[in-house]
Formats: C-alpha cells, sequence, structure tokens
C-alpha cells in the first residue's frame, strides 16, 4: 500500500478573498439579519463596520495578508476612495512593518479633516496626484512618499527599517530623496534625512536596521553588511554584520526564521540544527561571534555591553555618523553580487 500523502494547501489571495460589504441599502434587513447569524456561528468575521469575510479562510492569512484584507474592506465600505498611506501602504508595496502598527488601517486625508472611525487612523498632509499609484482597486502612496511618510512619524530606527526594505530591493536611494523634496517640508525633516542616508541596502531584516544604528549612536567601527564568508564544505556563509577591524560578526536572526513554517520549511528542529551548523563554522573563522536579540538589536547600551564580552568597544574617537552614510551610499543588495 502505498503512503498517505498530505493533501495540498492552496493558499489564500489577500488580494481575491471574497468581501461581503454592506452599504446603504445594498442589503435587506433579513440579509443584514442573516450575516450576524453566520457570524454568530463562526462561519463570517466582521473586520469592519460593515464589512465581512470567511471566518477561516482570514483567520488562516498572515498578519500582514490579513492587513490587506483589511484595507480593501475600508475600501470596499467607503464613500470616497481613501487615500492608502503610511504603514498600511508599506504593506501594500511589501516593505518590512512591525506588527503592532497593523493593528489599524492607516491612510491620508486633508488637513482639515478629522473625522475617526474604528481601526482607521488618519494622517493630514497634501498629497499630489503624482504620489499616488494604483495597486488592484486601491489608491496608494507611491513607495518614496510613503518612506517619508513613515520616517517623519518614527524614531530614526523604525525609519531605516522602511528605507532598508526599499533599498534592498534595488530602488535607489536617488528616488527617496526625490520623494522628499516632492513632499514638502516637514517638521521631522531632519529625521527624514537622515533615515535615507543612512539606510544600507545589505540590512535585509528590520532586525539587522536596528542593530546598524545601535551601532552608530555607540561610535563602533563601520560594520561590513552580508559579509561572505566561506566555509569548509566551499560553501559561502553571508554574515549579518562584521566589525572587521576586530574579527567579530554579528548575526541578529531573529525566532521567526525558526518558528515560521514558510521560513523554516523542514520543521523548527532542524533548522535550528542547520543554524548550529553554520555558527560553528562561522566561529572558527572569526575571532568573536554574538547573536543580539530583537531588544538587544534597538538598544545601544545592550549592543555595548553584549560587545564588551568579546573585547570589542566603541572606536576612540567615535565613529561619526557621516562614516555611516557614506558607508551606506556606496553599498550595494546582496543580489548584485551574489
Amino acid at each position: 500500500m502505498s503512503a498517505m500523502t498530505a493533501p495540498l494547501v492552496v493558499p489564500i489571495d489577500p488580494w481575491r478573498l471574497e468581501i461581503i460589504a454592506v452599504v446603504g441599502g445594498s442589503h435587506s434587513s433579513a440579509d443584514r439579519m442573516a450575516l450576524s447569524r453566520d457570524v454568530q456561528r463562526g462561519l463570517l468575521i466582521r473586520i469592519r463596520p460593515g464589512a465581512y469575510v470567511e471566518r477561516e479562510a482570514f483567520l488562516a492569512l498572515s498578519p500582514e495578508e490579513q492587513h490587506i484584507v483589511r484595507v480593501r474592506a475600508l475600501a470596499a465600505v467607503s464613500s470616497e476612495q481613501p487615500i492608502v498611506s503610511h504603514w498600511s501602504a508599506a504593506v501594500l508595496h511589501g516593505l518590512p512593518v512591525l506588527r503592532p502598527r497593523l493593528t489599524a488601517v492607516h491612510v491620508t486625508v486633508p488637513s482639515d479633516d478629522h473625522r475617526h472611525r474604528q481601526g482607521l487612523v488618519t494622517h493630514g498632509f497634501v498629497v499630489d496626484d503624482s504620489e499616488i499609484v494604483q495597486r488592484g482597486e486601491l489608491r496608494v502612496t507611491a513607495l518614496g512618499r510613503t518612506i517619508v511618510d513613515i520616517a517623519g512619524a518614527v524614531p530614526l530606527e523604525e525609519g531605516v527599517i522602511a528605507v532598508n526594505g526599499a533599498l534592498v530591493r534595488g530602488v535607489r536611494r536617488e528616488y527617496l530623496e526625490a520623494a522628499v523634496e516632492q513632499a514638502g517640508q516637514r517638521r521631522a525633516a531632519h529625521r527624514i534625512a537622515d533615515a535615507i542616508a543612512i539606510g544600507h541596502p545589505g540590512a535585509e531584516s528590520a532586525a539587522e536596521s536596528r542593530t546598524y544604528v545601535s551601532l552608530m549612536r555607540s561610535g563602533f567601527e563601520v560594520p561590513v553588511l552580508q559579509s561572505p564568508v566561506r566555509l569548509s564544505d566551499g560553501s559561502t556563509a553571508w554574515l549579518d554584520e562584521l566589525l572587521a577591524t576586530a574579527g567579530v560578526g554579528i548575526e541578529v536572526d531573529g525566532e521567526q526564521k525558526y518558528r515560521d513554517a514558510r521560513m523554516a520549511r523542514s520543521g523548527a528542529a532542524q533548522a535550528v540544527i542547520e543554524e548550529k551548523r553554520r555558527e560553528d563554522e562561522l566561529r572558527l573563522e572569526l575571532r568573536g561571534l554574538v547573536r543580539p536579540g530583537w531588544v538587544q538589536s534597538g538598544s545601544a547600551t545592550a549592543m555595548r555591553s553584549l560587545l564588551a564580552r568579546v573585547g570589542v568597544h566603541p572606536t576612540t574617537p567615535r565613529t561619526p555618523f557621516t562614516e555611516y552614510c557614506a558607508a551606506a551610499r556606496v553599498a550595494l543588495p546582496r543580489r548584485s553580487f551574489r
């Protein structure tokens, strides 16, 4: 008897998941009562006032995919098509977004419009038509404008996460700088400019971006990002960050690498084993290796303490911000030289 094979699981497309929109007189009172009963029975879930989707399908999506459905739902029940912006636009553009930002849909409205609705955050800015693109049925701030909006609303390290997400994909820094000019004067203009200046196309995750900023704030030597290390079997390992003078590597893989089935395709246990073997070989090629966690990656104090354990300290005088920017400007995404 042949072994039974697991059933094929077809991924759910968040752009195609059906949304039931109840707007004005679109549904009779009987229809609305039926929808309420289906919610109570667990067949449907109301993801915003007047918008329903199949519960099991929605819950099977990742947080980012769920956010796409929430954005589509807002558009489906709105009398005018909203301008999706900030973190919601970032998700639609495929940029990395910290998951706590996904709790509400973000839109940009005229500065004199102060409406607030459930599950919605409004931002008052003027948006030129040239700063808007279409994503399916949605009007979305263009990639450059989206990054400008985010960098102006958050601390430097989170703005850098958005900038790096674009640079890693091959977006040119000049495009982002032009987007700053087009967006106009902002109170956070200096922080936006700093985020774009220090953004590095070698920072391939949010944790790597935070680490780069923390090292800068501490005054360490400028690290080499995605530094190739030749292993004994002839393969190449790409070290997240290398303090070349000290000969110390920094690996900032988060737990998602082992918990997310889409990243750990052979299972969490196998992923841990493979990473341990890789780490053992890396240690043979380096004078030291540290592995900051998510919290440590965003703390200059924690990074100083962690690196001090392997005998590495900030330079004297401290490496200036401009050296980090200069190194980032000449760097290329890993795919450009891999």
